[in-house]
């Protein structure tokens, strides 16, 4: 054993020296960070480091660089390409060199440059492109190098025509100040000219010039109608023409023609033509526009239409802004113009033209915000608005100053900067960027240098480098650096007292330290203040502000007590002064209560909850549906802990806070700070302690890397490696914005009845559903079919939940929620107003509060610090699929078939030969019981999946059977392609790829058309993981935002037969496709509710049909005695969680905040009918809930949701996008070739590959087929090519074992890597030495190339020790052959899993599943293959492998 350790280590050395050395090209010389590879004769670019800052390829034959080929080498800096045989430069060839300053590829033969090129390049300062055979440069080359010092073009073939205008106007504007060289070949008259010297006069070109110009044309419609246009220019113009301020398209409007001469013909004129029309002559010179011209109908009104309407723009001071508006309308409307609500009128530097546009001359600061143009006329009036952005350049408030100092000491540079955006400073010393680390420390975002033990190599010119978007500023200091003997020690120009002060302060509260300055200080001297504590810098946060020379410290505990150091610093030294904080803590009024209150508290809560949990989880009662209602939201085990502890810590504080109010010791009326008030933080933390708030299991240090790099853990764990906690189940929602609770910590709005808001009582959510938002009327949509609303749920269903309360009984005196009509907790009811003709007689609708989470609310006050209520996602928040696989471990192992090795997940009975429906739930936590809604039906359990909640309603049962349908496809397939691979191998792979094609269909086929054009601008494209974004779910999404799909829902669920008429059995009432499994059982399985789905229009969004009667009058209907109001359960639950007024979301996301009237609301709300509607019911704008406000806006263009809704579902979706570490575009998670594959997915080809035997569809499923020529064959929908997933490897055995990502083949079994453990860090250390004294004599050329030989003769020897050591490793496997030999073992037989001798030719089971044989002394097992058994209910016989009937 000594000896084959000794092998181990030896090899692990060595190999690690060679990788060490292989990461440098072959035959170049590589030092720190740079790379050179001179004179290889290289053909290509090669492989380096991806730390290199400066890479020098000169004097090669390269000739061709591919675009990517630089994408790794983010921190380049230095280029060097001259001197080869490059003959052209592609777009995308520097793709990834965001830091590149000095670019140099003089002496190749390039010909030809791609416009482009230099778009990665920002930063670029010197380009050298001299000595080529260039003959045109593309036009706008140059736009996005703002930085261009330094520029070479001469020595070319440049053609000095009209083409090469631009570049003379740019090399004179914008590139005044780059120092450049380019000079003319041709024509002959200008040879040899510099391209700075002549002017456009002299390329013979003249920029177009308008010589007639259009007119606006009065025609009736139907006529065919002419603007002429004529221009003239060298070369001769173009004539384009723009319509509404878009091109018109000659090719794609039939009826448009520009003539030869430039005259635009418009044949039949139409409505649509209407509007305004510019004639634009453009060359390469430049374009010239005409004024804009009108096309109108003679003898029509017309209300006012902003055709051109202006648009969000950011530019610098001193710019000239023109801001467009123009309308039209008969009569012709007038425009005014708006700057952030007050109207403008009067500026010298705003003046608007004849069209209504605004142009602002001499831009400043000051002009930045929102301006809004109004266009009005006797018939109406239509508004527009953009946002003006300034930007302002950088400049210096503070510049560093030169200094001198001693050898040995401290010293601190300051750089203080302004500007809009703010610029990031970074810190230069003699060019170079410093680094932030060892000696030298940046703090204060940049602001303060400071470098410790100055040494004699530090003197130099330290430059502050301010740079932002608009440009970059400059200023140096020289330090200068004296031997110690030659300066004395200079004392620091901030002498403090050096007596410590004291402190004293009480336990939860605040307290502010003031670091005192001598008053015989320097007043110009502004100094810095450090302050640390026990040897820890102390940082602004939560916990502590920094701001001048005080430090406050809040929500003070006893660990606070200690000595704090304060350290002034200056340029010339720092001083320190000290001061000790002593926390105490005194007694509160409600400290006596304390024992008494908890064990009530803990025995109502209890008593509740399991008065609950025994009506709920008693087998031996038959449960009715409404049971299993309330039963698919209630907390899981673990939700059930969080929230049980919550509630008994909550209970505790409201009866101490009742016995003090009863005793009268005490005012506690009116005070929002009562519980801090009432009892001290320590007995607090003991309230915390008892009641199970501190017990939270906290998700481990995701220690196992190499799962959680590849896969996703089931409960959403360590996506996120710093925050493992973030879009994780169980975990708090966050919030936009803070909530509202009437006592400022948990009692919901509506919880005392007589409290006004704005002087108004709030009306009863009930009454506001029935006169806002429930409607009989329902109309289709024309263009979107219904599967738009059924994605909608089940991608809500993935990704949130929130859990209802521990208990549906009053913690008072046990009565149920739904029998009395008094807010008691956990009781919330819905008031019903006595003129409810439905529900006449019913004082309210039961309702029982969403479950909170511990440390929110007032369980946050064990951290010495109140925080309001804050419910809890259940479920993960990343589209991840959960709502198949579960969010919990022990749940997504139940829901895996186990009984073989394909990955599978469990099926149910057969729906047709080959297709099964979901798995029935016999052993859940209630047993089989009956999951039907009407009675007399036929006995069905309920469906297992991964969300309880899908047996609500049949379309979204159906969902989930396609989706465990399409696993199992995958996994088949896979299993196919990777025959090597283990069940949770197939398994984790399959739900990696179900959740991209999740992501796909939702973002790519289902958003836009939610959000619309307007909203998936704001949304942008995919950039990138990125960690500090926090994907988990707002409590504005899941309680309001999520909830528009309501409002898609028809009260009808369609089913149809191929013909796409209904089926025998009929559409369904939405009513009667509540929990009724049993119709896909018997009446035809899940493909006429798909083809119902996307065969017919979803409801149309219409602003007096906000949510069909189905919801609001019969929800549950055939389940209660009176059916459920869905719209006032939605307004009722966004109270109970806090959420704000619709008015402060309005503000939230720009738009006008409405102070007095709720005609203020109708940019939003247009139909005026139902402005009137809320400003019946809620008197005051400042009192309308978010749910009813947002859902009564009009719509986006081409969208589902109103200005409000789609704001917080993009900041949302956004943050789900760009917070997953595991996103489907994000590289790390697949290959590029897998990637193109998943975006071959849509919901089509998984309704062609998992529906029952579905065989037309269209593309789009969520978009209409309006004859019947639209659904197409399956044949011709795209589909994924799981090729792409091939497992290319040497060794499958082991790279299909799950094992080998998890455990089992790790260096360690306490360590992720090697160099964790901290006995490996010894071997580093004497590596790292043997490197670093290598690297530290390298000097130059000559001596690099010795020690690169010595190292390669090393290697060599070293190949032939490994060498004769596998000849010594074979001799001693045949000494250990022939050891088994002697103690008996003959050659045939085998030795199984436990170390048991097996004799030749004998067989055994390994489990109940695998038979394993020995033969000729090799072990081979099978997997046992299951029949297909054709009965509904198989059960699984303990001891045997297949299941049986």
């Amino acid at each position: 054993m000594k000896l084959e350790s000794g092998i181990l280590v030896f090899l692990s050395f060595t190999w690690s020296l060679i990788r060490a050395q292989s990461v440098c090209p072959s035959r170049c010389l590589c030092f720190r960070s740079t790379v050179r590879c001179m004179f290889l004769q290289m053909d290509r670019v090669p492989q380096v480091p991806p730390e290199t800052t400066i890479l020098d390829l000169r004097f090669n034959k390269i000739n061709d660089i591919p675009s990517g080929t630089f994408a790794e080498m983010k921190n380049l800096n230095t280029l060097l390409l001259n001197n080869n045989h490059i003959e052209k430069l592609v777009d995308g060839v520097f793709d990834g060199l965001s830091e590149l300053r000095y670019l140099y590829l003089y002496k190749n033969r390039i010909e030809s440059i791609e416009g482009n090129v230099l778009k990665s390049v920002p930063k670029l300062e010197q380009l050298f492109l001299h000595n080529n055979r260039l003959k045109r440069i593309p036009q706008g080359l140059f736009s996005y190098t703002r930085d261009l010092q330094r520029l070479r073009l001469d020595s070319n073939a440049l053609i000095c025509d009209c083409e090469m205008a631009w570049l003379v106007q740019e090399l004179r504007e914008k590139l005044s100040e780059t120092q450049a060289a380019a000079t003319c070949e041709f024509p002959e008259n200008l040879k040899g000219k510099s391209l700075t010297s002549i002017s456009v006069e002299e390329l013979n070109c003249r920029k177009p010039q308008i010589t007639l110009q259009p007119r606006t044309v009065e025609a009736t419609p139907g006529n065919t109608v002419y603007f002429n246009c004529k221009a003239e220019g060298t070369p001769d113009p173009e004539i384009l023409w723009m319509h509404n301020n878009e091109l018109v398209e000659i090719g794609k409007q039939q009826r448009y023609t520009v003539l030869d001469d430039g005259t635009l013909m418009i044949e039949r004129t139409a409505d649509q033509d209407m509007g305004m029309y510019e004639c634009i002559a453009r060359n390469s010179v430049g374009e010239t526009k005409t004024n804009q011209v009108e096309l109108k109908y003679s003898g029509r009104t017309a209300q006012p239409v902003i055709v051109q309407a202006p648009q969000d723009i950011q530019t610098s001071v001193g710019h000239t802004v023109e801001l467009h508006c123009v309308a039209t309308g008969n009569p012709k409307p007038l425009v005014a113009w708006t700057f952030n609500g007050v109207t403008i009128s009067g500026i010298a530097r705003a003046r608007m033209t004849s069209e209504g546009s605004l142009i602002i001359t001499n831009i400043q600061h000051g002009d930045r915000g929102v301006y809004r143009c109004r266009a009005e006329n006797s018939l109406g009036f239509v508004t527009a608005e953009a946002r003006v952005g300034v930007q302002v350049v950088p400049s210096f408030i503070r510049k560093p100053e030169d200094t001198s100092v001693t050898e040995g000491t401290t010293v601190s540079f300051q750089c203080l900067a302004d500007g809009d955006p703010a610029p990031v400073i970074r810190w230069m010393k003699d060019g170079q960027l410093l680094p932030n680390n060892g000696r030298f420390q940046i703090y204060d975002e940049g602001r303060t240098l400071r470098i410790s033990q100055t040494e004699r190599g530090d003197q130099g010119r330290y430059t502050c480098r301010a740079e932002s978007a608009v440009r970059h500023v400059e200023a140096s200091a020289q330090l200068r650096v004296a031997p110690k003997a030659e300066i004395t020690t200079i004392k620091p120009d901030v002498p403090l007292r050096q007596l410590p002060g004291t402190a004293r302060a009480e336990v939860g509260g605040t307290v502010v330290l003031q670091c005192s300055d001598d008053p015989r200080a320097d007043p110009q001297t502004i100094p810095l203040h450090r302050w640390i504590k026990e040897g820890v810098t102390l940082r602004s946060g939560r916990k502590y502000a920094i701001q001048g020379s005080t430090l406050e410290i809040r929500g003070l505990v006893h660990g606070d007590s200690g000595i704090y150091e304060c350290f002034p610093e200056n340029t010339l030294g720092f001083s320190r002064q000290t001061i000790t904080l002593s926390v105490y803590e005194s007694s509160r009024i409600g400290d006596n209560f304390v024992d008494e209150a908890f064990r009530e508290a803990y025995r109502s809560v209890n008593t509740a909850i399991n008065e609950t949990r025994n009506t709920f989880f008693d087998r031996s009662r038959k449960h009715t549906v409404k049971d299993l209602i309330a039963l698919f939201r209630y907390p899981t085990a673990a939700s059930l802990e969080l929230a049980r502890a919550q509630e008994i810590f909550e209970q505790t504080l409201e009866i101490i806070h009742r016995h003090v109010k009863e005793g009268h010791l005490y005012d506690v009326e009116g005070h929002e700070q009562s519980y801090q008030e009432l009892v001290s933080p320590s007995h607090l933390a003991l309230i915390a302690e008892m009641a199970g708030c501190m017990n939270r299991v906290r998700p481990d240090e995701c220690s196992n890397m190499c799962f959680h790099k590849k896969y996703r853990a089931i409960d959403g764990v360590c996506n996120n490696l710093q925050n493992p906690e973030w879009g994780s189940s169980n975990t708090a929602f966050r919030r936009l914005l803070k909530p509202i609770y009437e006592n400022g910590f948990n009692t919901p709005i509506g919880w005392n009845g007589a409290r006004l808001y704005n002087g108004i009582h709030l009306p009863s959510p009930r009454l506001v559903s029935s006169v806002v938002i429930s409607t009989d009327q329902v109309s289709s949509d024309e263009e979107h079919t219904h599967m738009l609303m059924q994605w909608g749920q089940f991608l809500d269903h993935d990704i949130d939940l929130t859990p209802q309360s521990v208990s549906h009984h009053r913690f008072s005196d046990g009565r149920r929620c739904n029998e009395t009509c008094e807010n008691e907790y956990p009781c919330f009811p819905i008031p019903v107003p006595s003129s409810d003709v439905r529900l006449q007689g019913r004082g309210c609708l039961g309702l029982a509060r969403s479950s909170a989470t511990c440390n929110t609310g007032t369980t946050s006050i064990f951290f010495h610090t109140f925080a309001p209520r804050q419910q809890f996602n259940a479920i993960t928040a990343y589209i991840d699929g959960s709502n198949v696989y579960g969010s919990t471990d022990t749940h997504a192992q139940r829901l895996r078939d186990l009984s073989n090795e394909r990955g599978l997940l469990l099926v149910g009975p057969e729906s047709i030969p080959g297709k099964r429906l979901l798995p029935y739930d016999f052993n859940g936590v209630i047993g089989p019981s009956d999951c039907q809604i009407e009675h007399g039906k036929r006995y069905i359990p309920c469906f297992m999946t991964g969300d309880h909640r899908s047996n609500e309603q049949l379309a979204l049962t159906v969902m989930h059977t396609l989706w465990v349908r399409e696993h199992n496809r995958i996994a088949t397939e896979l299993l196919r392609i990777n025959p090597h691979w283990d069940r949770d191998m197939i398994y984790h792979e399959t739900r990696k790829i179900i959740g991209g094609m999740m992501q796909h269909i939702s973002y790519s086929h289902w958003l836009p058309k939610i959000i619309g054009p307007a909203g998936m601008k704001m949304l942008g494209p995919y950039e990138g993981y990125d960690p500090v974004v926090d994907p988990s779910v707002s409590n504005e999404f899941a309680t309001a935002a999520m909830r528009f799909g309501h409002s898609l829902i028809q009260p009808v669920i369609f089913r149809l037969n191929e013909t796409f008429q209904p089926i025998k059995e009929g559409n369904l009432e939405l009513r009667r496709a509540f929990f009724a499994p049993y119709r896909l059982v018997e009446e035809g399985g899940i493909d006429p509710v798909l083809r119902g789905l996307f065969g017919v229009g979803t409801k149309k969004r219409q602003p007096n049909e906000i949510m069909n009667s189905e919801l609001t009058e019969h929800l549950f209907e055939l389940a209660n005695a009176v059916g459920q109001d869905l719209a006032s359960l939605n307004i009722q639950r966004a109270r109970d969680h806090g959420i704000p007024f619709y008015n402060q979301y309005r503000k939230l996301c720009n738009l006008t905040e409405a102070k007095h009237s709720f005609e203020e609301f109708k940019n939003e709300i247009k139909d005026k009918e139902t402005r009137d509607k809320l400003a019946l019911l809620y008197g005051h704008p400042g009192n309308v809930d978010l749910f009813p406000g947002a859902m009564a806006e009009t719509p986006l263009e081409n969208a589902k949701v109103g200005p409000t809704l789609m704001c917080i579902l993009v900041d949302q979706f956004k943050r789900l996008r760009d917070g997953d570490r595991f996103w489907y575009e994000n590289p790390m998670t697949f290959t590029p070739d897998q990637i193109v594959q998943i975006k071959q997915v849509s919901l089509a080809s998984v309704i062609c590959d998992s529906s029952d035997r579905i065989n037309r569809v269209q593309p789009d499923v969520f978009r209409r087929a309006h004859i019947i020529e639209d659904y197409v064959s399956c044949d011709k929908i795209p589909r994924m090519d799981l090729k792409m997933w091939s497992d290319c490897c040497m060794d499958c055995k082991k790279a299909g074992d799950f094992r080998s990502i998890t455990s089992h083949f790790q260096n360690s079994n306490d360590y992720s890597f090697q160099s964790d453990d901290p006995n490996h860090k010894h071997e580093n250390q004497s590596r790292n030495k043997i490197i670093h004294d290598i690297t530290d004599q390298v000097y130059n050329k000559q001596e690099v190339e010795i020690k690169m030989m010595t190292v390669e003769q090393r290697i060599e020897g070293m190949e032939g020790i490994i060498e004769s050591l596998q000849h010594e490793i074979k001799g001693l496997k045949k000494k250990m052959r022939k050891m088994y030999s002697h103690i008996g073992m003959e050659k045939s037989d085998c030795m199984d899993e436990r170390g048991n001798r097996k004799s030749n030719s004998e067989t055994w089971f390994k489990d109940e599943c695998t038979e394993c044989l020995c033969k000729n002394g090799k072990l081979k097992c099978k997997t046992i293959t299951c029949p297909s058994l054709n009965c509904e209910y198989p059960k699984k016989i303990p001891g045997l492998c297949c299941q049986m009937c």
